[in-house]
Formats: C-alpha cells, sequence, structure tokens
C-alpha cells in the first residue's frame, strides 16, 4: 500500500502518551491520507514497548524500531525516517506538545507549493505561543544567536515539529552530524543548495505525562553540533571536545602538583606522579561525560573503561613522567618540566585512545 505520510516519534520512557498520541493522529488523518507512525524506541526502561506492540496487535499502520545501544533523538528520527517509504516525512514529540491537528495542514503546505520542509514554529512576530516566561526568553535568545552566526532567515530553527520530503531528506542525511536533539538545524546546516521551506505559528502544548529528557548530555551534543558546522570540516569536532578535556586535565595536574609539591612538601617525584594520576582520572570521567556523552559507560562498563584508559594511559603517564624528569634533571624548571611532560603524555593519550579504546565511535 502506497503511504503519503510517514509520521517518526522517537520515545524514551513514554509509556503514558503513545496511546493517546496515536489516538489523536488517528482522529486528525483517518479519513485524509495514508499514514504511518513509526515509534523508535532507546530501550525505555517502563512499558513504552509494551504500550506500542499493542497497538500494532490492532493497528496496521504502526512500526516499531527497538535501539538497544543507541542514544541520541536525532540518531533515533534519522533511522525511523530512513525505513520509511512515504514521500513524505513528518517529525515530532511523543510528549503531546506537539499537537497532530496541525499535522495535515502543514502536509497540505508542503504538498501544494512543492516545498523541501515546512515547519511549526513556537513563536510568531512579537508573540508567545504557550510557553512559559523563562523558556520563552531562553528559547528565542537561542534562536537569535544561532541565526546570527549562520545567517538562518527563519523564527524557529530549532523547532522539533517538521514535515519534510523524503527525497530531500535522502540528499541531506549522509551530511547530518547525527547529534544532539535539534534535527531541523542540521539538516538547514548540512545543506549548501537552497532550500524551498516555509514555517507555520501552533500552540505548544504542556507536557502530558512524564518526564522532560533536556539534560546535561542533550546540552553538550548541542555544543557538538554548532562546532561540527562551524569547524568540522577543518577539524573533527569529536577531536575539539578531546582537546579542550585534554587541556583542562594540563590545568588540573599544574594545580595538583602546585598543591601537593608546595603546600605537602613532598619529594618532586611523589607530588609529579600524584598529580598525574588525578589528572587521568579527571580526563577519562570527563571524556566519559563530555567528549563521549552519545556512548557514556555506566556501572560495569564504567569500570571496564576505566581500567582500559588507565592502560593506554599508563603508557602516557610513564612518558608524562620521564619526559618531565628528564627536563628537570637538565634545567632543574619545576614547573616548566610538569607541563612539557603533560603536554606529550596528552598527545600519546590521545592517539591510543581513539585508536583503540574508542576506535568504534
Amino acid at each position: 500500500m502506497k503511504i503519503d505520510l510517514s509520521i517518526v516519534v522517537a520515545t524514551l520512557n513514554e509509556e503514558q502518551n503513545v496511546k493517546l498520541l496515536y489516538n489523536l493522529i488517528k482522529a486528525s488523518l483517518d479519513t485524509k491520507l495514508k499514514w504511518e507512525v513509526i515509534f523508535v524506541d532507546d530501550d525505555s526502561a517502563d512499558d513504552t514497548v509494551i504500550k506500542v506492540n499493542r497497538l500494532i496487535e490492532k493497528n496496521s499502520n504502526i512500526k516499531l524500531i527497538k535501539r538497544l545501544n543507541s542514544r541520541g533523538l536525532s540518531s533515533a528520527l534519522i533511522d525511523g525516517a530512513l525505513s520509511s517509504n512515504a514521500k513524505y516525512i513528518l517529525f515530532m514529540d511523543s510528549d503531546l506538545q506537539h499537537n497532530p491537528k496541525f499535522i495535515f495542514g502543514m502536509y497540505e503546505r508542503i504538498n501544494r507549493e512543492n516545498l523541501d520542509i515546512v515547519s511549526a514554529s513556537r513563536f510568531s512576530q512579537n508573540k508567545k505561543i504557550g510557553l512559559v516566561d523563562k523558556r520563552y526568553k531562553i528559547s528565542i535568545l537561542v534562536n537569535k544567536i544561532i541565526n546570527k552566526i549562520f545567517n538562518i532567515n527563519m523564527l524557529d530553527s530549532l523547532t522539533g515539529f517538521f514535515i519534510i520530503e523524503k527525497k530531500f531528506f535522502n540528499k541531506s542525511v549522509k551530511n547530518l552530524s547525527n547529534k544532539g536533539f535539534k534535527l531541523l538545524l542540521d539538516i538547514i546546516l548540512s545543506n549548501k543548495e537552497y532550500i524551498k521551506n516555509q514555517e507555520i505559528t501552533f500552540e505548544f502544548n504542556k507536557r502530558h505525562s512524564g518526564f522532560s529528557k533536556l539534560d546535561n548530555k542533550i546540552i553538550i551534543d548541542f555544543i557538538y553540533l554548532i562546532i561540527d558546522k562551524l569547524i568540522g570540516w577543518i577539524v573533527p569536532a569529536r577531536y575539539i571536545l578531546y582537546s579542550i578535556v585534554g587541556s583542562l586535565g594540563v590545568i588540573v595536574q599544574i594545580v595538583s602538583f602546585y598543591l601537593i609539591y608546595n603546600q605537602l612538601n613532598l619529594f618532586f617525584s611523589i607530588s609529579n606522579i600524584i598529580s598525574i594520576f588525578i589528572a587521568m582520572n579527571f580526563n577519562y570521567n570527563l571524556n566519559n561525560i563530555f567528549t563521549y556523552s552519545d556512548l557514556r559507560l555506566r556501572g560495569k562498563k564504567y569500570i571496564k573503561g576505566m581500567f582500559l584508559f588507565y592502560f593506554f594511559c599508563g603508557f602516557g603517564a610513564l612518558l608524562n613522567f620521564f619526559t618531565s624528569q628528564i627536563i628537570f634533571s637538565l634545567f632543574s624548571l619545576d614547573f616548566f618540566s610538569v607541563i612539557i611532560g603533560a603536554v606529550i603524555g596528552s598527545i600519546w593519550n590521545y592517539s591510543m585512545n581513539t585508536s583503540f579504546n574508542w576506535k568504534n565511535h
């Protein structure tokens, strides 16, 4: 059966919302289009998958993609879109903040006017649309900054409610960063050619149930996306983040060395070893949280990853230590010796960890 529209919905612990969302979509579209819903679940800890499977038993226009080792809203939406054979794909949230009553109007607009994208803006000119004051002001500010940096002429380039022509999506997908939660912005910034797009205004509803997924990881992924689109064609964004962590690690080592060497009055060698160990722990944890936030290790995997990190960085620590010892023995310059050793060690650590510890990421 030919499908006019695929609606891609990413889920993570949305057991209270999926049935109601499907019924609202059904009520809005059933007599107008041939449509389907593609739920993409990132291994929910609640009964989201069970609820979707129950819907599938009674409805033939529902698909479920269950991802066990993947995380991230944008990558979930991309996986869902790639499984669609419809002419148009619509992306929306599963928390009912995006009202399904606007779907058909967006479909009509993109089909009638032969557009690439129609997005639903949370804002109109000088008017709040369903957002509390603080969130409204933050959203407006971030949109203005993004639009200024990348020269985008849109009211809401960060909306998660939009429809796209499948052929246009297929042309864009290879250039996407596949990070974070702002897929529309990623698509816009990944296209060098002119995009035929329009915006409609919609009322942004309150979350029906569950909790917002906006956390530190989302913010980090958003930063990753911006870095990637600004200079990713020169230096990989992941390398930039790793370098930032490494630079902070150098500072941690120097401060630790100063406190131990001068305040505790320990020998240079002992102070140096302790400061290196502190910096290694700092780097591992910050890389796990920041650089590789999309693949953050927890539980047993965290412990295993820590020992792997120690193993590879152990050689870097030795290189760090002996380099600083040699420099110190030659010039008797305490902090200069530590800085040179730390820099040499960090270069080794990056090359080894990116080649082995995180080689598949």
